[in-house]
């Protein structure tokens, strides 16, 4: 795909875009900054310091924010604990779930903390399973996403978030029969099936041949599963937080032998409480590749919470989250605007608010910091994988960028590389009810914008 490049002046020392090919958007429904990371000018800034609504382009200001506060290998704990003895393998009283908000926490996860459990010689609790869920106090909300209840991407944060609330349909072909199971049983969750077998046909998706319809507690299924669909997956958000975890619980514990609990309440540890079984999480930077690469709206508000929860944020996690960003952008010398308006960090937000400039300051701050390397490997890869697997394939591997998108939304943000290994970090954002349909016009922004960097870096004025 050919492009029409980028019209620039130099001037000076630095080169700065006077003209942008906005290839038919219009001009105040965009916003642009893009500046080397090496240094020097932005090479481009149109509408630079209007507030637009990020998306997704939003998770980079709270992935930046937990790399500087927490580290890259910081890593989330959850806990069983009982104050209770043990009496010939049964615990004899009530055992506490101490949820750490781990935003991986699966359900290979649950069954190993449940698996040293079983190896302390326990297999049966006579008393409650009490959720501790001091991990996080307010949690915040994503206001006006009513329409979409019910569907995986809305999915609010929790102290004992578990496989994201969804659990999964896996379809079996066995001999003229076709068949349906819930993975995990979870006993609030009924599955009604009406599948029949099916031909020969090829099988992509199950999700071509099956009609799922999910109320959270019934789930109905139903089509023609053909035997190329033997052993495929579909997932369902079923259930609110405290019941999936608890029937979530219980399922993988039976599977294991277990017996109990009685049933499964809210409670506190008390101080006397001691560890039985614990599991550490796999490092930030793992979490910050699913959350960048995947655009995951759930685990980028899990990790904006669990920023407040560590500057002692228990009250109002929420609220002492948006203090550690607005104080790291603070400490980082990058100016808090008025116009940064946050709501959960994630960028599934109608009110969250940005500038271009502020979002590529960002970037440049990330780039040239102690973790670039994780924060850079955490974005989707121009035509390889994530958000980016079937964009920009004229690029390639050295445009890497988080998108965003909303209804009136659609966003780039990220990094290219030139040839000669310098970078320029790119912004660019549509807002307006045309933005639905912009995504070739600003995917050709963008191209402009790298190919033009790289002129630039050939001229003969271009410091190395």
């Amino acid at each position: 795909m050919k492009y029409a490049l980028v019209a620039l002046i130099l001037a000076g020392l630095g080169a700065q875009a006077s003209a942008l090919d906005l290839h038919g958007l219009k001009p105040d429904e965009v916003a642009v900054w893009a500046a080397p990371v090496e240094g020097g000018p932005p090479l481009a800034s149109h509408r630079a310091d209007e507030p637009v609504n990020p998306a997704s382009t939003m998770k980079l200001l709270t992935g930046w924010a937990a790399l500087n506060r927490l580290g890259p290998d910081y890593r989330w704990k959850t806990a069983l604990l009982s104050a209770a003895p043990v009496e010939g393998g049964a615990l004899k009283g009530d055992l506490y779930w101490l949820g750490g908000g781990d935003p991986r926490f699966d359900n290979g996860n649950l069954l190993s903390l449940l698996y040293s459990l079983r190896l302390r010689g326990i297999r049966q609790l006579d008393g409650r399973l009490l959720l501790d869920k001091r991990a996080f106090g307010k949690v915040g909300g994503a206001d006006d996403f009513d329409d979409d209840a019910g569907r995986a991407f809305v999915v609010g944060p929790d102290a004992h978030l578990v496989n994201l609330k969804v659990a999964w349909l896996t379809f079996y072909r066995d001999g003229q029969s076709a068949r349906v199971v819930l993975d995990p049983p979870l006993a609030g969750v009924e599955v009604r099936s009406e599948l029949k077998p099916g031909g020969a046909e090829p099988c992509p998706d199950v999700r071509r041949f099956v009609s799922i319809v999910n109320d959270g507690r019934h789930v109905s299924v139903a089509g023609s599963l053909p035997q190329a669909c033997d052993g495929q997956r579909a997932y369902v958000n079923v259930l609110e937080h405290d019941e999936f975890a608890g029937q979530d619980f219980a399922a993988l514990w039976q599977a294991l032998g277990g017996v109990g609990p009685l049933r499964v309440e809210r409670g506190t540890a008390p101080a006397g409480a001691r560890e039985l079984a614990t599991w550490q999480s796999q490092p930030l930077s793992v979490a910050l590749a699913d959350i960048n690469k995947y655009s995951n709206n759930t685990m980028a508000r899990t990790l904006f919470l669990t920023l407040g929860r560590e500057a002692g944020g228990e009250d109002d996690t929420a609220a002492a989250a948006e203090r550690v960003l607005r104080d790291e952008l603070r400490h980082r010398g990058i100016a808090d605007a008025d116009a940064l308006q946050l709501e959960n960090g994630s960028g599934l937000s109608r009110r969250e608010r940005v500038t271009a400039r502020l979002l590529g300051e960002v970037l440049l701050d990330a780039a040239r910091g102690p973790f670039a390397g994780e924060f850079i490997a955490s974005l989707p890869i121009a035509a390889t994988d994530g958000t980016l697997k079937k964009r920009f394939a004229d690029l390639g591997p050295r445009l890497r960028m988080k998108t965003g998108t909303l209804d009136d939304v659609k966003a780039l943000a990220g990094y290219w590389q030139a040839a000669d290994g310098r970078r320029l970090a790119i912004v660019a954002i549509v807002n307006g009810p045309r933005a639905k349909s912009s995504g070739p016009a600003l995917d050709a922004l963008v191209s402009d914008l790298a190919l033009s960097f790289n002129t630039a870096a050939m001229r003969p004025s271009a410091k190395p």
